[in-house]
């Protein structure tokens, strides 16, 4: 269980870097290196749905870099991820929180390349994630779930006040 917390930390603290990159190809290339580390932590700490999630969203991070997503490969991610983390979910309604959470955020950057609205998805993200991960035992994830959203927060608003000035 150690070695999964601490995997959890890893991830967690590359997905907060990402938070504050400004284009979306930096954003989406700190996402890889967390969900790298998240998935080992998922696999570790029985967290199988999360697992699931995550290694589809290496894949659609990788296309969305390599600008190789469309409309068909989202649909695709979409599917899969809908099949996958329903067949492997062990935890009941907690276990569809990551889909949810991988869903959304796979429509919105298909959808949109503004790095504010990427933001806010991160904020939905979190919050359904944190509940996930307290159940699963990932406490170092939870406590970034936490730390994320609230920089998250603070990197939307240091962007809304550079706007304004």
């Amino acid at each position: 269980m150690s070695i999964g917390l601490i995997f959890s930390a890893i991830g967690a603290v590359c997905l907060a870097l990402s938070s504050f990159a400004k284009t979306k190809k930096r954003m989406l290339t700190w996402q890889i290196t967390d969900y790298l580390f998240t998935l080992v932590a998922n696999i570790l700490l029985g967290g199988y749905t999360g697992a699931i999630t995550i290694s589809v969203s290496i894949i659609r991070n990788f296309l969305m870099i390599k600008k190789w997503d469309s409309l068909w490969s989202t649909l695709i991610l979409v599917f899969l991820q809908i099949s996958f983390g329903s067949y492997f979910n062990n935890l009941g309604l907690i276990g569809f929180l990551p889909i949810i959470s991988s869903i959304s955020y796979t429509l919105a950057t298909f959808l949109t390349d503004k790095v504010k609205w990427l933001r806010w998805i991160i904020v939905e993200n979190m919050i359904l994630w944190s509940f996930y991960d307290w159940t699963i035992k990932a406490y170092p994830a939870l406590i970034m779930d936490i730390v994320i959203t609230l920089t998250t927060l603070i990197a939307i608003r240091k962007y809304k006040t550079n706007k304004l000035n």
